[in-house]
């Protein structure tokens, strides 16, 4: 217990993120956070709530303000999948340009990319909120 306080907040904030945001996360979440109307809104807001709380109980603090600049920025993401949206404006790898050629291969090695885009744009956010309040 004692080795857990003194890990660092961004390693504690990484992993509060994986928690909230793999372990945490239906597939019901998932798939309907960004579906128009009230229901995705609805399924977006209770995502990122238990997810800025897994963050917050793995950093092991109860600060309001670190929830809000948690919850924020992750709500915008995951609401608008904003990775999607950045790897279409750069020209990368969406799933609207998976080739018929190796088609399986191409599906999985876009996900990956997609997955991995998406948790740079969060980590990014949780390194931005840290630091704001140091």
């Amino acid at each position: 217990m004692n080795a857990m306080l003194k890990t660092d907040p961004l390693v504690a904030a990484v992993i509060g993120h994986f928690v909230g945001d793999y372990l945490l996360q239906t597939k019901r979440m998932a798939l309907g956070k960004t579906k128009l109307g009230i229901y995705g809104i609805g399924l977006c807001t209770a995502h990122v709530g238990v997810y800025s709380a897994a963050v917050c109980a793995v950093i092991w603090t109860a600060n309001m303000l670190l929830f809000a600049l948690v919850f924020i920025p992750h709500w915008i993401i995951d609401r608008w999948s904003l990775a999607g949206l950045w790897l279409k404006a750069i020209g990368g790898r969406t799933f609207d340009t998976v080739s018929d050629q190796n088609r399986e291969w191409d599906i999985a090695f876009t996900a990956i990319v997609y997955t991995v885009t998406d948790n740079t744009m969060h980590v990014l956010c949780l390194w931005a909120a840290l630091a704001y309040l140091n």
